[in-house]
């Protein structure tokens, strides 16, 4: 998993470029919505956002707080900051266009390149994450144009938790403010576990979201309030497909018995390869997704400062939903992050 084979290289990036060519023909007679950029959510919508099982480094976020990994446990204090390189570009388009707060430019673009710092002591690990967009659920009109729009329009601020009980057991839980510019608009709270038995991961998230709505990251992120998802991963050799259910617990919510799968693979350190799909609960729609991610900082990072899981700097994601054969919505992902 971990060499450099020009071979394997060459045909993993061969496999992204056949990718990319068989999800976005139809982008371009559909609605095409763009994430582009974000600070965190292209892993998960690459892989049919169905990670609730998965580990992750803080800009490949999953639904589920107990997958949240910085370092290996040690004894001494480590500290990581998170920049949104994204957020250069974020930065000129609000000085740009007429959306920015008189006064208040440095804290805005500030806000726009510091998406996280976290914190590890041992098996604690808690984290802040800055100024995440969000969606109000079904409402995609968030994201038309966003390349060139702000993203403090509607956001949320973030507070996690981490607890590895053991190295097969996490525990984690999430708080998150949502707002709408910088009117607060109600809390959201999750908690989750993952269990990690020999090559297999399995994890459980429960999710509340404010009186004001359910506030999710992309059209693809099917969470309900009041519910419970699970999910599983098989990992080996570079390789994880995963499984998950939406919503085990509410029939009469949104995506009851949702079933999301998804598939990575690392033929080489610096090149993953992704992609999913799922079928939307109690509708003939379905989705299918594919990206990869580039670059794992591991590679070069002394050995004290690499995290214990991959540390992409680019990752690139796209889906398509359909309704029965017809192809509906097109998206878009783009994440680029350096972690210091």
């Amino acid at each position: 998993m971990t060499g450099r084979s020009p071979w394997c290289l060459r045909t993993a990036i061969a496999a992204a470029a056949l990718l990319w060519a068989v999800l976005t023909p139809c982008a371009h007679a559909l609605d095409w919505i763009s994430l582009a950029p974000n600070p965190a959510y292209s892993r998960d919508l690459a892989m049919g956002a169905s990670t609730v099982a998965l580990s992750f480094a803080p800009q490949s976020q999953s639904i589920n707080p107990a997958g949240f990994t910085l370092y290996e446990p040690a004894s001494r204090v480590r500290a990581s900051l998170l920049a949104n390189g994204g957020g250069l570009y974020q930065s000129w388009r609000y000085l740009e266009n007429g959306d920015r707060r008189a006064g208040h430019e440095a804290q805005d673009i500030a806000r726009l390149l510091l998406s996280g710092a976290a914190v590890q002591m041992s098996i604690v690990t808690v984290a802040a994450l800055f100024t995440q967009p969000v969606m109000q659920m079904g409402e995609t009109s968030r994201y038309e144009s966003f390349e060139t729009s702000t993203p403090l329009s509607e956001y949320q601020h973030s507070v996690l938790a981490v607890l590895a009980l053991h190295p097969q057991v996490s525990v984690g839980g999430r708080l998150d403010r949502c707002y709408r510019w910088d009117t607060a608009e109600g809390d959201a709270y999750s908690y989750g576990v993952i269990l990690r038995p020999r090559n297999v991961n399995i994890g459980v998230q429960y999710q509340r979201f404010p009186a004001s709505g359910a506030r999710v990251w992309h059209p693809l992120d099917r969470r309900a309030d009041q519910a419970t998802t699970a999910g599983i991963s098989l990992e080996r050799r570079g390789f994880i497909w995963t499984v998950q259910v939406m919503n085990l617990t509410r029939s009469d919510g949104p995506a009851f018995l949702e079933p999301h799968t998804g598939v990575e693979w690392r033929p080489v350190q610096d090149v993953a390869l992704r992609a999913g799909g799922m079928q939307f609960s109690r509708s003939r729609r379905w989705a299918w997704t594919g990206g990869l991610g580039l670059l794992d900082a591991n590679s070069l990072r002394p050995r004290t400062r690499r995290l214990a899981v991959p540390d992409d700097v680019l990752q690139f994601a796209v889906g398509v939903t359909y309704l029965r054969r017809t192809p509906e919505l097109a998206m878009g992902s783009l994440t680029v992050a350096w972690r210091f």
